[in-house]
């Protein structure tokens, strides 16, 4: 060769060489800039950074009249963590109880800015006689239980968590955690070449990704930084991010972000992060209280925390709790005698109870409410005080539950098909709006889809009694003509112009009466004398009665409605129903009471939506003629299963048999219940046999057998009438019943069938009744 040819080869050479060093340089200086950037963005989460935004339930008044055992007193102070003593209580959170007194020692409620305080409830007969203060016992006006924490947010995510320090981790917990995931955590700089290599030869062996190589500080950085998906741009930033969080931070802080922020499932509506959480979603413990078995399966889910839930796939959540026990048996880190008692204890978990007093519907059905009426955000760290009383929802959740099981062992055809047994329950408070429970459905974990004020399906027979209401108050200008509880209605086949053309209306058991009063015709649900009245009032003073009371789905202008052919989501008709147990005042459901910063600043609080829908006294006749459906009527069934106590109340069962309701109230408490299938089908049950059993369950539990009756408000007068004649009663009648009138439309014939003595006669003359 050449001389010139050597010397171009020669300069061809080192033209790479600078070349490929000039590459390689600024990569490294690629690199470097990029390390730096990620060591001034990328920082560990701390334990005051990003607090949890918190929800929490209504505060529970202590005051006299309150029963112990139906109010569920201890209950609720176990849930809230206070201990019983034996001796005087000192600390907060401490009481003593007797057959005289309860003594305790109030938590202290930042929120509220009221320290913790002694309170003494005296009792008399199970029920508090005064609520007074301590040690000098003297009377306290307001005293109430702190509210409960029952979810919260983070990130966009609910959930509720305290970051545990690593000082109070129990040491099994990190050497199962480092045995499993990263043996040389403490050796290597955030990538475990070795372990990379091992996963690399396994996978390629096996023709599959089944082993992966990262670090546990790759995986925080994964976590904290960057989304989920596989691709080599994705690695390579978890990678850097790795090394640059191993520069940057102790071994000891990423190992404590990592056990506070790691995803482990979900309970419920509420994601778990860390494994304090996962303790007590999962065990109802403390991280020191967790067993060798237990710590196995928290870890253990790292690798597929929806893959190995305990509550989803007990039988895989099962099998990698073992294969992490044997790897603790072949380290050493337990005797072979603790791990046989392990891996043959069956894994038992507290997830579903505690799912359940989340009131996981009701944290969306809130969350929705606060972003449709504020149309902002919430800000971090937040306190939302909510209408939820936990200890309501619990017993709620817990009725229909057995309720719809206790079906589908009585009936069997409800069971199987492509959906099963669905059922919806609301609590309101009647005078308030506040809503105090709600369950949209069987199982949240299979469902999201919120049955209670989600769905909207045929209200059925629930609609009469607003028929009847339209009527009552077009009566007050009508006079003695017009309709009355004592009103006689034809129980008699009929063809009438629906709107949508000729309809013959028929009774549900296909079967007619005859005469009928309005009492009787309400008490037992017939359809053919409620289209009369609707037909007779007019189908618009109806539609307006129905939108006064809160409404808000379309309507149609045909009678049809009146038996229920609209639909209407649960929480709309129990609301409605809660607008006659308040005297005629339509109060619109809430959710939220309001929301604080963490400063306690209040950002929002709702207004309060009340209108008089209609008069108190139309409401009162209704609120009657409802008793008797309980007492006598459709509605009985509830006095047989143990209701007791001024209960009034209607049951629903629509065209087809395909929905069951009963709608029930008291003075205070409004309950609704609602049975069906979300396909539709038909369940071939009314709404006494479905929705009413599952109603008194909860409604026995909830109601006082002392319950104050409904008052009566004036413009009212009650008279003694004939039901077979309507007209005022005489000592000749067989039967007389005391029967309730809006003043001025109150009959004032005497009964012209049985006849009436001298005394009537003589009553009638001089204008006494």
């Amino acid at each position: 060769m050449s001389s010139e040819g050597s010397s171009g080869l020669s300069m061809w050479i080192r033209c790479g060489l600078y070349t490929s060093l000039g590459i390689l340089g600024a990569g490294v200086t690629g690199l470097a800039v990029y390390g730096f950037i990620l060591s001034m963005t990328l920082t560990l989460p701390k334990s005051d950074e990003h607090p949890p935004l918190l929800i929490y339930g209504a505060p529970f008044l202590l005051k006299p009249g309150l029963s112990v055992e139906r109010s569920g007193l201890l209950d609720r102070l176990h849930r809230l963590e206070y201990r019983r003593v034996r001796t005087a209580p000192k600390a907060a959170g401490e009481y003593i109880l007797t057959d005289d007194v309860i003594d305790l020692v109030l938590h202290a409620q930042e929120e509220a800015q009221l320290p913790a305080r002694r309170v003494r409830l005296r009792l008399a007969d199970g029920m508090v006689s005064e609520v007074l203060t301590l040690p000098d016992e003297q009377p306290a006006p307001f005293v109430a239980l702190e509210p409960a924490v029952i979810s919260g947010m983070r990130a966009g995510s609910k959930q509720v968590r305290e970051w545990i320090p690593l000082s109070r981790i129990p040491p099994l917990l990190v050497q199962t955690l480092l045995a499993v995931e990263d043996r040389r955590f403490f050796s290597h700089y955030g990538i475990d070449p070795i372990a990379v290599g091992r996963a690399l030869w396994t996978n390629m062996t096996r023709g599959a990704v089944v082993q992966g190589g990262s670090t546990l500080t790759q995986q925080l950085a994964k976590n904290l930084y960057y989304s989920p998906q596989r691709t080599m741009r994705r690695k390579f930033q978890e990678f850097m991010a790795a090394v640059v969080l191993e520069l940057k931070y102790r071994k000891e802080d990423i190992l404590e972000s990592y056990l506070n922020e790691i995803y482990l499932g979900q309970s419920g509506s509420v994601s778990i992060y860390g494994v304090g959480e996962a303790a007590h979603r999962y065990f109802g413990k403390g991280l020191d209280e967790l067993s060798v078995d237990e710590v196995a399966l928290i870890v253990g889910l790292i690798k597929g925390p929806n893959t190995y839930s305990p509550v989803k796939h007990l039988e895989h959540a099962t099998e990698r709790r073992n294969i992490v026990l044997r790897r603790l048996r072949d380290q050493e880190l337990v005797t072979e005698q603790d791990w046989t008692k392990a891996v043959n204890r069956p894994v038992r978990v507290a997830l579903t109870q505690d799912a359940l007093s989340d009131a996981p519907y009701f944290v969306d059905y809130l969350l929705r409410e606060v972003e449709e009426a504020t149309g902002m955000g919430i800000p971090e760290g937040a306190r939302i005080f909510s209408t939820l009383d936990p200890w309501i929802q619990q017993r709620a959740a817990q009725a229909l539950q057995r309720g719809l099981a206790s079906l589908e062992t009585a009936y069997p055809t409800l069971q199987g098909g492509e959906s099963s047994l669905q059922g919806a329950v609301v609590v309101l408070e009647a005078k308030t709006g506040h809503i105090l429970a709600m369950v949209g459905g069987r199982d949240y974990r299979v469902s999201q889809f919120n049955r209670a004020a989600q769905a909207h399906r045929s209200a059925g027979s629930l609609f009469k009694p607003f028929v009847y209401l339209a009527a009552f108050e077009a009566a007050r200008d009508q006079g003695e003509a017009g309709l009355t509880p004592a009103t006689l209605l034809e129980d008699e086949p009929v063809t009438l112009e629906s709107g949508t053309g000729p309809w013959s209306p028929q009774n549900y058991d296909r079967q007619y009466r005859g005469q009928v009063t309005v009492r009787t015709a309400l008490e037992q649900s017939l359809n053919v004398p409620a289209v009369r009245v609707a037909h007779r009032t007019g189908i618009g003073p109806f539609l307006s009665m129905l939108q006064a009371f809160g409404i808000t789905t379309p309507l149609p202008s045909n009678l049809s409605v009146a038996l229920g052919s609209s639909a209407v989501s649960l929480l709309d008709i129990t609301s409605a129903y809660g607008g006659l147990a308040n005297g005629g005042i339509a109060v619109r459901p809430i959710a939220v009471s309001n929301i604080a910063r963490e400063t306690g600043e209040t950002v929002w609080s709702p207004i309060i939506d009340r209108r008089q829908a209609v008069s108190p006294q139309g409401a009162y006749l209704v609120t009657s003629l409802l008793k008797g459906v309980v007492d006598q009527g459709t509605g009985v069934r509830a006095r047989v299963l143990g209701v007791q106590g001024p209960v009034a109340g209607k049951t629903g069962t629509t065209d087809g048999y395909r929905d069951a309701w009963f709608v029930g109230y008291t003075t205070d408490l409004v309950i609704g219940v609602w049975v069906g299938f979300d396909d539709e089908r038909p369940i071939k049950l009314t709404g006494a046999q479905a929705a009413l059993p599952i109603w008194s369950e909860l409604a026995g539990r909830l109601i006082r057998p002392d319950q104050p009756d409904f008052e009566m408000p004036d413009g009212l007068v009650e008279r003694r009438i004939d039901p077979k004649t309507g007209q005022l009663a005489t000592s000749q009648c067989p039967e007389k019943i005391l029967e309730i009138f809006i003043a001025g439309t109150e009959p004032t014939v005497y009964c012209e069938i049985h006849g009436g003595g001298m005394w009537e006669r003589l009553k009638q003359t001089f204008g006494f009744f």
